[in-house]
């Protein structure tokens, strides 16, 4: 009896510290060796007007987005996915230039009206905003509809 006693007790010492860490984390605790956010924006909406650069993203677009936040180091790869879309990625510094980055990526965003992909290597600047890949499809209305990805590379709290 004084054995299960005693290994009861040792349980509930044992459990003390995880619960006392697990009240005092926040997601951001978890940035300390990654300390990037790569900011993915989608959205079945126009990005950028027909005549804009790619970096020049609508406020309608940012607005009706939904946005996926992954935490990176300035050279990191990997994947992220939502029920929507799903993206691999590989981040580079470029020498001599803190805060532009090789970007390679392949992604797939999944729409009402099907899938829109892309895949290429760009320049991501520090806090600019691209315009990946998107797709445009003509309405039996004759309107269209649009769908676009768009990646921006930030420091934590989105500057």
């Amino acid at each position: 009896m004084q054995r299960i006693a005693s290994q009861i007790t040792l349980l509930f010492l044992s459990l003390i510290p995880s619960i006392a860490l697990s009240e005092n984390s926040a997601p951001e605790d978890y940035l300390a060796n990654k300390p990037l956010v790569l900011e993915v924006r989608y959205c079945e909406c126009l990005a950028t007007k027909t005549d804009g650069a790619p970096s020049d993203l609508l406020p309608s677009f940012l607005r009706e987005s939904s946005l996926l936040k992954v935490s990176v180091s300035s050279k990191d790869n990997g994947f992220a996915s939502s029920s929507e879309l799903a993206i691999g990625y590989e981040l580079k510094p470029v020498a001599g230039s803190p805060d532009q980055f090789q970007f390679n990526y392949a992604g797939n965003h999944t729409t009402s009206n099907g899938n829109s992909a892309g895949n290429g290597e760009l320049l991501l600047v520090q806090g600019q905003w691209v315009n990946l890949f998107g797709s445009q499809h003509e309405t039996q209305t004759g309107g269209s509809q649009h769908s676009n990805v768009a990646v921006r590379l930030a420091k934590p709290g989105g500057s």
